[in-house]
């Protein structure tokens, strides 16, 4: 059923409004009486007294999915807004104690839920989210396995349950434990990929005997570009680990994305691998730089209608990214810092410093960001506690300060 009717109302692409438009259409085709209000200006559904469905995931994956797979994308996400709706009940913990899960999820996450709570409740207003860390730019969190979802618990445990996140994510992990026969699949010679295919896929790397069964050349290597994604490879393997890095491009472009980095295991506790190939070296900026673009990008989506709804003089400055003429395949990011401008801005490669002139003109002046940190630092603050950071100007350069950088071409 569900098919057919995707298929007939999307024919053509959508814009954001029409996208949630035909998804609450398809909802009410499918059965789903209850009241479902569209908020534009947050491109989610509320349910509910204070139920909330994000749209953007399901927009994205839409898009960026072959023309074959649209109507399947489309039902996950309407099955999820289902299990989601029906799972906000409270449950025993008898009944969901086998369907616990632990999940591994970029920080961005978290962020997207804090900016939607600020935008409504304010800066100063406490969003208690419960989480354990495992990188510097993923959390581990708990999650409840549902047959066509996962409803990750990002507030931790219910409350009755009576068990701490420590102890429900114990839990998660034996339960994950018992579904993880082996289950890797070599799509390149030395270079193996996981084929759990049921959503916990990267989740596995919680259990260090999984991938140390994986026959490859020295110790286990993984990385994990995407939620669905989980490659492996070994410590020696110098083409497996150059193929896993390509490859992990096309899965962040393609998926939901999660870590750019490389990890491995040290007595059995995940730690990050420590390149010494400088090209490899090189590409994994890169992709660090891809990830960090569209994070950057959402990011600013938030924080303009944050700025829009508690009004403050600053201007959210775009990450933008741009391809090295010079080294063909690379990259490198800029944002810019305009004098008299009272700026966010994010991390990036270079920066462009912009003096408007009086005839309507700007002078401007590219420098590297490590110049900026050394030698302007006093001229930037950080900016809360953002994820990916950003730094909030306090002024400009004077004209002493701006002799002694370095410009770049």
């Amino acid at each position: 059923m569900f098919r057919a009717l995707f298929d007939t109302l999307f024919r053509r692409t959508p814009t954001e409004e029409g996208f949630a438009r035909t998804f609450i259409k398809a909802a009410r085709a499918s059965g789903y009486a209850e009241p479902l209000d569209y908020l534009a200006d947050e491109f989610r559904l509320r349910y509910g007294d204070s139920g909330y469905f994000n749209l953007h995931n399901a927009y994205r994956d839409y898009l960026n999915a072959d023309k074959s797979r649209k109507a399947d994308v489309l039902a996950s996400y309407l099955r999820a807004l289902i299990d989601t709706r029906n799972s906000t009940a409270p449950q025993p913990l008898e009944q969901v104690r086998p369907l616990l899960r632990p999940v591994i999820r970029n920080l961005a996450m978290l962020e997207e839920i804090r900016l939607h709570h600020v935008r409504s409740e304010g800066w100063d207003s406490p969003c208690p989210l419960a989480w354990q860390p495992f990188s510097e730019d993923c959390v581990t969190l708990l999650a409840v396995d549902y047959p066509d979802t996962t409803s990750t618990q990002t507030m931790g445990p219910q409350q009755d349950w009576g068990i701490t996140l420590e102890q429900a994510l114990a839990i998660a992990l034996d339960n994950l434990r018992d579904a993880s026969p082996d289950a890797f699949e070599q799509i390149l010679p030395g270079l193996y990929q996981g084929a759990w295919q049921d959503g916990y896929d990267t989740s596995r790397v919680l259990l260090p005997d999984v991938l140390q069964r994986v026959p490859v050349l020295g110790q286990p290597v993984f990385m994990m570009p995407s939620r669905d994604v989980l490659m492996v490879t070994g410590d020696k393997d110098a083409e497996g680990l150059r193929q896993m890095v390509e490859l992990c491009f096309h899965a962040l472009e393609n998926g939901r994305a999660q870590s750019s980095r490389i990890y491995t295991y040290q007595d059995r506790r995940i730690v990050p691998f420590q390149v010494q190939d400088g090209h490899l070296q090189a590409r994994l900026g890169d992709l660090q730089r891809l990830l960090h673009h569209g994070l950057y990008s959402t990011q600013k989506e938030f924080l303009d209608k944050i700025h829009e709804a508690h009004p403050e003089d600053i201007f959210v400055a775009t990450h933008r990214l741009y391809s090295d003429a010079d080294n063909p395949g690379s990259s490198f990011s800029i944002a810019a810092w305009t004098e008299g401008v009272f700026t966010s801005l994010p991390k990036t490669d270079r920066v462009i410093l912009v003096q408007p002139q009086a005839d309507g003109s700007a002078q401007t002046r590219m420098v590297a960001w490590h110049e900026v940190e050394s030698l302007l630092g006093e001229l930037l603050s950080k900016d809360g506690e953002l994820y990916p950071p950003r730094f909030r100007t306090l002024g400009f350069p004077s004209a002493e300060q701006l002799s002694q950088l370095t410009p770049m071409d």
